[in-house]
């Protein structure tokens, strides 16, 4: 192996060791306050889109600990958990793509959500923010994507000691045409509609006028933060058709350096969303710093 090449192994083992934790321990913490901050707040959870933006948060809770913390542990400390046994095997990769799905789509739903609320057809707004529709919403995407991957959980086992999806013809479909389609186009797609929407929608004056303080600090939090995983959700779909295109290619020591050094960072990339939700709405919004300093003072005394 050359120097090269060996270096940047190093450094793509140093940024799991370096990054990677931090960013679980800080997303982790940041869920739990978003959560605790959402609950508490009845203005906050008798919110359409924070009802989303609390999903969100939940899942995240679940996806940091569990799935992205044993991929930081195969790659960083090669402690390869999901490789022990058929049954970690498959529910690791069923649940690393609910988990991962689904915050995403959260964010979207939310994103839709103001742009409801800005319409200026009342019975469009009431239709679409009604908190018992938002939570049947909820449900159902969750109850959506359980039921898509569903099949993973029947053709994912160990062969020759790695962990994998053993029919071809899904592995085929499932990196060129699901991870690009779900993961990054229809998301992508869907935050650039939603916000021109809500954007047109704000151009009424009427419209604008009848917006409550909260609605707009929620619009300062959320614009920020679907920014952030419209950029992030590239590399998910690029990584998912590159590995799968180059997958029967020989390839030498310092390409593979070079592409786990690149993964890595993308990685990185894709779990900023995950983990700078809390502190994008705390930096955003004066409504959540004021929660947030409730809740300690109430946990002090």
């Amino acid at each position: 192996m050359s120097k090269t090449a060996e270096i940047l192994n190093i450094i793509s083992r140093c940024l799991n060791y370096i990054v990677a934790i931090p960013m679980i321990i800080f997303g982790m913490i940041g869920a739990v306050l978003t959560i605790l901050i959402f609950l508490r707040q009845r203005t906050f959870w008798r919110n359409s889109t924070i009802t989303y933006l609390l999903a969100g948060s939940i899942l995240t809770l679940i996806h940091l600990p569990t799935i992205y913390f044993s991929i930081v542990l195969a790659d960083g400390f090669n402690i390869i958990i999901y490789n022990n046994n058929d049954i970690i095997c498959c529910c690791f990769y069923y649940f690393f793509y609910v988990t991962t799905v689904s915050p995403i789509y959260f964010a979207c739903l939310a994103a839709f959500d103001q742009y409801a609320s800005t319409s200026r057809r009342a019975e469009f707004r009431h239709r679409w923010n009604s908190i018992r529709f938002v939570r049947l919403v909820i449900c159902g995407t969750i109850l959506f994507w359980v039921i898509l991957y569903l099949p993973v959980l029947f053709i994912t086992r160990r062969v020759n000691g790695i962990c994998l999806i053993t029919i071809y013809e899904y592995r085929i479909l499932n990196n060129y045409v699901l991870i690009p389609l779900f993961f990054t186009i229809i998301p992508a797609i869907s935050i650039l509609i939603f916000i021109r929407g809500t954007i047109e929608n704000l151009r009424e004056i009427r419209i604008i006028n009848k917006q409550g303080r909260l609605q707009k600090q929620i619009r300062r939090m959320l614009i920020p933060r679907l920014i952030i995983l419209f950029i992030a959700i590239f590399p998910f779909g690029i990584e998912s058709v590159y590995s799968r295109a180059t997958s029967a290619i020989n390839k030498t020591d310092i390409r593979l350096a070079w592409e786990r050094f690149i993964i890595q960072i993308f990685r990185l990339l894709f779990h900023v969303d995950f983990v700078g939700t809390f502190y994008i709405y705390f930096y955003m919004s004066s409504e959540v710093r004021r929660a947030f300093r409730q809740l300690y003072s109430q946990n002090n005394y």
